[in-house]
């Protein structure tokens, strides 16, 4: 096996096995899960020492995504268990999202006219702070986007020949 010119990169991996690759992966997001801990100590840490509006707003987004990446890792390795990939944990069922689609479908449509109005916001702005914080919002409003797309390649292959 090739060595690796860093602790984390694709050199190698294409010659490891499944069982190899899949190990390297848990370990990479156990250890993923220890710095968005660190994350949330220290983002609490400032908000616990400043009064500063902009820094506290800042360091709440930024807690609040570190929350949210560790659950997701977290998902991501219950679903890597031996009985997990067995049940597909992460999987879905063509039905589940049959019961959802008409509310993804309205919710997808509030997400377009959120982007809309975050782009008009956007470009109104003329003061720099306030556009930066309609960026991140604008960004992450096309997040939400992207979510939603994957839910639709999700159903794309249960469907494969629609």
């Amino acid at each position: 096996m090739k060595e690796k010119k860093f602790g984390y990169g694709s050199a190698t991996v294409m010659s490891q096995s499944k069982e190899e690759r899949l190990e390297q992966l848990k370990n990479t997001l156990q250890e993923w899960q220890t710095i968005e801990d660190a994350s949330v100590t220290h983002t609490t840490a400032v908000l616990e020492t400043t009064t500063s509006a902009l820094v506290r707003l800042v360091m709440e987004i930024m807690r609040q995504d570190s929350v949210m990446h560790k659950k997701v890792q977290q998902a991501l390795l219950d679903s890597l268990a031996p009985d997990s990939l067995e049940k597909g944990a992460l999987g879905l069922q063509p039905e589940e999202l049959d019961d959802v689609w008409a509310i993804l479908e309205k919710h997808d449509e509030q997400e377009q006219r959120a982007i809309q109005m975050a782009e008009h916001a956007r470009e109104a702005c003329p003061l720099a702070i306030q556009r930066h914080l309609l960026d991140y919002l604008l960004e992450d409003e096309r997040k939400h986007e992207r979510l939603v797309a994957y839910l639709e390649d999700f159903e794309r292959s249960l469907y494969p020949d629609a």
